[in-house]
Formats: C-alpha cells, sequence, structure tokens
C-alpha cells in the first residue's frame, strides 16, 4: 500500500484567471497544509461554492481536472476522497526523474533539459521535463503531482517571478526526494545548488568593454529582478573601479508581465537608450536579448561592433549563425544538467548528502565579433 506524503504548512494562494482553477488550487493547497490525508472525504460542493464564491459547476468542473491527475476519487452516494498518493517505490519500474524549469525554449534551459535527460537516459531511467510559465503557483501544482506519481528526484530551476516558498520544497525533504536546484538557490532551503556568481557576470562584461575602451556603457535586462539588479551590480562595480559611472538612464529593463505588446514594449525601450544616451556598448542580461539588439539596430543603420559592441549572456553551446557572432559571458547549461543528473543518482543511492549545499559554476568567454576596440 502507498504511503503518505508528507505536507508542510502554507497559506492559501487562490489567485488564477479561471473560476475552476482557483478551486483547484484551494484543494490542492488544503492537501499541503496537511488539512486532508489520503482517503479523507473532501469538502461538499455547497461548502465549496462559499468558501471560493463560484459555482456549481465550477466546482464540478475543478473536481473533474483534479480526477484526471489521479488526486482525487468520487464514489457515488459517498462523496469525494482524496487518492493515496503513490510514493511507494516499485522494484520493477524504471525510476523516474523530474526536471521543473520555467521555459523549455529560451535562453539557457534547451542545453540544461539536453544535459539531464541524456545523463538519465544512459541509464534507462525515466525523465519529466515540465515548464511553469514562470508562475509559482503551477510550479507548486508540479512538484505535488510529481510527488503523487512518486518521483525518485527533482532538479528546479526555480521560477524568477518572485520568491519560491519553502513549502514547495519542503514536501519533498519530508518524503526523502533528493532535490538539486539550478541557476538560483531559495532562501531558507539548504540542498544542493549548481549556480554562479552573477555579480562576476557583470564584472567580467564590463572589464572587457573597458579594456576594449569603452566608457559609455550600458546595460538591458529582459526585466528587473533579482539576476539583472545582480549584473547592474557587478558592472557598476568594474566600472567605477576603472573611474566611470552607469547613470540610471544607462540601465534599462522590459516589461515584467509577458502581453500581446511585449514585443513592441522592448523594441521601444532599446530604442529610447540607442537613440537617446547613444552608448558605443551595451551588456545585454542574456543571449536572447542581445540577439534582439543585434537585429534591431539596423534599423538604424547602426553597425556591430563599427558603430555598438554588444556583449550577451548564455550557453556555451551556441545555437546558431547570430549566437555564434555574438560576444558572451558563457556557461555550459548541457554540463550543469548532466551535473544536475548525476547530484540526483548520487543522494538517490546515498552517497550524496541530500542536504549538500551550493556549488560553483565557472564562467568562461565566447570570442565572438560583435566587441570592437575604441
Amino acid at each position: 500500500m502507498a504511503k503518505n506524503i508528507k505536507v508542510s504548512e502554507r497559506k492559501i494562494n487562490t489567485k488564477d484567471s479561471h473560476k475552476w482553477q482557483e478551486v483547484k488550487n484551494y484543494i490542492v493547497s488544503q492537501v499541503s497544509c496537511g488539512n486532508y490525508s489520503p482517503g479523507d472525504v473532501l469538502p461538499s460542493e455547497n461548502y465549496l461554492c462559499g468558501k471560493v464564491n463560484v459555482s456549481r459547476s465550477t466546482i464540478r468542473q475543478a473536481f473533474h481536472e483534479l480526477e484526471n491527475d489521479g488526486l482525487i476519487y468520487r464514489v457515488k452516494g459517498k462523496g469525494t476522497f482524496l487518492a493515496e498518493l503513490n510514493s511507494s517505490k516499485n522494484q520493477t519500474r524504471l525510476e523516474m526523474f523530474g526536471l521543473i524549469m520555467p521555459d523549455i525554449r529560451r535562453s539557457l534551459y534547451p542545453s540544461l533539459t539536453q544535459g539531464f535527460d541524456d545523463r538519465l537516459s544512459s541509464e534507462n531511467f525515466q525523465t519529466m521535463i515540465c515548464q511553469t510559465g514562470n508562475n509559482i503557483d503551477k510550479q507548486g501544482n508540479i512538484i505535488l503531482r510529481l510527488l503523487h506519481k512518486g518521483i525518485d528526484g527533482l532538479a528546479i530551476v526555480p521560477s524568477t517571478s518572485g520568491h519560491t516558498p519553502v513549502y514547495q520544497i519542503q514536501m519533498l525533504i519530508d518524503n526523502n526526494i533528493p532535490v538539486v536546484l539550478c541557476h538560483r538557490g531559495i532562501e531558507g532551503v539548504n540542498v544542493p545548488t549548481l549556480c554562479w556568481d552573477r555579480q562576476e557576470v557583470g564584472r567580467m562584461a564590463g572589464k572587457i568593454l573597458i579594456d576594449h575602451g569603452h566608457k559609455n556603457i550600458a546595460y538591458c535586462g529582459v526585466y528587473k529582478y533579482s539576476v539583472t539588479e545582480e549584473h547592474v551590480k557587478g558592472l557598476k562595480e568594474i566600472m567605477n573601479q576603472a573611474g566611470l559611472d552607469l547613470p540610471a538612464n544607462r540601465i534599462v529593463f522590459g516589461p515584467w508581465r509577458e502581453s500581446s505588446d511585449t514585443e513592441n514594449q522592448r523594441e521601444k525601450m532599446l530604442e529610447q537608450l540607442l537613440l537617446g544616451v547613444k552608448p558605443t556598448a551595451v551588456f545585454c542580461n542574456d543571449d536572447d536579448e542581445a540577439e534582439r539588439l543585434y537585429w534591431l539596430v539596423k534599423k538604424y543603420n547602426i553597425k556591430v561592433p563599427q558603430d555598438l559592441s554588444i556583449i550577451g549572456f548564455g550557453d556555451s553551446h551556441r545555437n546558431s549563425v547570430t549566437r555564434e557572432y555574438i560576444s558572451s559571458i558563457v556557461v555550459d547549461e548541457y554540463e550543469i544538467g548532466q551535473q544536475a543528473a548525476n547530484l540526483l543518482c548520487e543522494m538517490k543511492n546515498h552517497k550524496t548528502h541530500i542536504k549538500d549545499n551550493f556549488k560553483n559554476i565557472n564562467l568562461n568567454f565566447h570570442y565572438g565579433s560583435s566587441i570592437a576596440k575604441i
């Protein structure tokens, strides 16, 4: 028989664009709080209607979704019950490891996914790749579902839209599930973390540009969050050491929330930078932004690198002609994926302690052709 999944206390958050999703999130949050255990009967439709302020049809739709996920089951004439969350390890099945990340297509993530999957596939293990869309509530729901499926270990790239609550990871730790964090840690969580020094990225980019004679340097971030703020700190530090300033009008960030107009907003932001302060060099927080800037400047007959030098940050495995051209501070994301998989296997086999912490990732420089001496 499957053992009960331990869950940690949390605050309820039911903000979502769909009413039935609010009900679903409420029930999942109650499970996470430990208010319900496998086999417990769930509240009636009438109770939930009043609690979440939705119609009975919405409650039924939420129950239908939860039933499809295998989290509840219904018994005619008796009610709706929380299903057994299967964390038992059937020795005849393949071991299963998961990777949760904000996006599977953007920036560094494809190489990370490939490295993770290649390493585990070589051992004939199953891999489950999940994306959160940078939504912390969705991240928590995915973790709960993977617990239900009996996951053997989980690598997580935490959402950048706010702080991941400790209880999400504590659910895994309480059930002795190995966890590895990639790219960034989570405050209050002590598990192996594969990360690099964000401020050092800014310092390296700044030093390279300064060594090429640039003084009027700007910074462009996809949006303002912990990573881009650390880049700016490092860039300011190295520029100040050289007697240079990085004023606010040379630091730009894109819109926080994605919308149908996001691309236009980002283009206007870059146009304002290029046509306003007219920097001789721009450090972009990632290669996606660097590539966007590279193509945008062509509209204004600005030549790279003759008129404008560009440096980005990204994966050492360059996957396009443009990426080969753009100079960039790089990390080996494929290797990070392999390291994450190795750590999970070692923790599963008790070769690495489940609470070992920070592991530093080396930074390197890709010598493209987008930086000129002035």
